[in-house]
């Protein structure tokens, strides 16, 4: 099965009002049966990362226009020097973590030959960080997902540091540098959010891990503004009660994602992933099994309509902040992925749209 035949449109699936089922409570967070629902945490961090967002998003967007009057009088944007790490000693992804065992993904058929595999060590795909752990894509040049371990119990604030940095453990040609992100509305977009592994003894450390390239997707500026932070607040402040995450991130590639040489700079061109996935796994009280939910997020009408990334596409119309965010049912997730998350409990029955009535809020049965 390829994964652009799965060819999922939200608009033909069973989609429920962002509404909360009639008689529902929102609870206090991740605490077994009856309460499997997010708790957004507003805190100072989180309006930081806002208006962090909001200033890159501008600043992009001043940059895409300067690009753009560059390439009419032939000349191309410069691209900073890049910084290499190997990212020495670092623990990555606890498969034990929540006192259940949970692999890392296994990537099905279609997907298994296009794997990243490390040049330090042969044989092996996983890239370690503080606290997380990636799989490239080394076609897309993009993860096939960031696995991330969230501790709230030893969760520290830690303020925004870092620079972005190419990873010398696989090919610089099985990963997307700043040549696809200059001069142009499309960010870094982390895959493990910066604040997330921020826990245990190195969090200043982990907050930097998280800049790494390999952890960047092609998400348009907006992204992070609105539904998709929100549904990142959940996580993280039903983490900040003291519980223990799991959470699994990624873009979902299609064969019919439109391709992006980001007006020349990046060579071959690559794809523009139009949907991203979150799964979030937790050990439940009661059981003592594993439960999760897991989400998509559609970013196909921004970069439709985004003039400055193609050539020939108006910009007419265009909503920075028009995203769709779904609740989906884990066997569903894996039909467009083609990624397998093993025998994990799952909350959802049928996909549910989240929408602003709802506060982005995911909910339960």
């Amino acid at each position: 099965m390829s994964l652009g035949s799965v060819g999922y449109n939200f608009n033909s699936l069973n989609i429920q009002s962002g509404k909360l089922p009639e008689g529902s409570k929102r609870p206090e967070g991740f605490q077994g049966s009856g309460k499997d629902v997010f708790v957004r945490g507003e805190s100072r961090e989180c309006a930081e990362e806002m208006r962090f967002a909001k200033a890159g998003r501008l600043f992009q967007s001043s940059q895409g226009r300067e690009a753009g009057k560059a390439n009419e009088v032939g000349k191309s944007s410069d691209v900073e020097p890049e910084e290499v790490s190997m990212y020495p000693g670092r623990n990555g992804y606890d498969k034990s973590f929540l006192g259940v065992e949970l692999p890392m993904p296994e990537l099905g058929a279609s997907i298994r030959d296009k794997v990243a595999m490390r040049k330090d060590k042969p044989g092996e795909c996983e890239l370690t960080y503080t606290n997380y752990s990636v799989v490239m894509n080394k076609e897309r040049r993009q993860c096939f997902y960031a696995v991330c371990n969230i501790d709230g119990s030893s969760h520290r604030n830690v303020k925004r540091a870092g620079s972005w940095t190419i990873d010398g453990r696989i090919d610089r040609d099985y990963q997307l540098g700043n040549e696809a992100y200059s001069g142009n509305n499309i960010d870094k977009g982390h895959m493990v959010r910066r604040l997330d592994p921020c826990w245990g003894k190195n969090p200043d450390l982990a907050s930097n891990d998280t800049f790494s390239y390999c952890n960047a997707a092609l998400q348009h500026g907006g992204l992070n503004q609105k539904e998709w932070l929100a549904l990142e607040d959940h996580v993280l402040g039903a983490a900040r009660c003291g519980q223990k995450l799991t959470v699994i991130t990624g873009p979902i590639f299609s064969e019919n994602d439109p391709k992006f040489d980001n007006h020349g700079q990046i060579n071959p061109p690559t794809q523009i992933p139009m949907k991203f996935f979150k799964t979030v796994v937790w050990k439940d009280s009661q059981s003592g099994g594993l439960k999760s939910a897991s989400f998509v997020l559609s970013q196909e009408d921004i970069i439709n309509k985004d003039g400055s990334l193609f050539k020939g596409r108006s910009r007419e119309g265009l909503n920075p902040d028009r995203f769709e965010v779904y609740q989906v049912p884990l066997k569903q997730l894996e039909q467009m992925t083609d990624l397998h998350f093993g025998d994990i409990g799952d909350i959802s029955k049928e996909t549910v749209k989240l929408t602003a009535a709802s506060d982005y809020k995911p909910y339960g049965l």
